[in-house]
């Protein structure tokens, strides 16, 4: 499991300095046809690994609350984020893995409930395991998603 964390956090880690030298405003650019942006992209990886993990085995999200409904599955940014809100997102990319990997330490996603991705219909997260397996595949999909934005954000700029 030491391993895949440490793929997460690479992962993470490169889709923060994708987006490192643009704007608040450049993060927060929709692109025609498109129905979210940047700062959604970071946001979302972060609240759909607190779903995946902690929601799924009864625990409290590491972040706030109200964070969830602005970044789950389904939702897309309602008005632009503020920087403040994007530099939150941003270090909670590596701060919620750290502390994922303490808990994991800790033993905490014993009472975890089975949960089927929507992403891949037939893929069945039976434990926490799977869920962090998962997210490698989760984050690796968003990743790409922000290659395609970014380009298209320079091509408005």
């Amino acid at each position: 499991m030491d391993k895949i964390i440490e793929l997460i956090k690479a992962s993470r880690t490169k889709l923060l300095s994708l987006v490192e030298e643009l704007s608040t405003e450049e993060l927060n650019y929709i692109p025609a046809g498109f129905n979210n942006n940047l700062a959604w992209q970071i946001g979302h990886i972060v609240v759909s690994q607190q779903i995946l993990c902690y929601k799924l085995a009864g625990q409290k999200y590491i972040i706030e609350d109200e964070l969830i409904d602005l970044y789950k599955n389904g939702s897309k940014p309602e008005r632009p984020f503020s920087e403040i809100e994007i530099a939150q997102m941003k270090a909670y990319a590596l701060s919620t893995i750290d502390q994922l990997a303490i808990d994991l330490q800790h033993g905490i996603f014993d009472n975890y409930t089975p949960y089927t991705i929507s992403t891949y219909p037939s893929f069945r997260l039976e434990n926490v395991k799977d869920a962090i397996t998962f997210i490698v595949s989760h984050d690796g999909l968003h990743y790409g998603c922000s290659l395609g934005l970014k380009k298209l954000v320079k091509n408005n700029a």
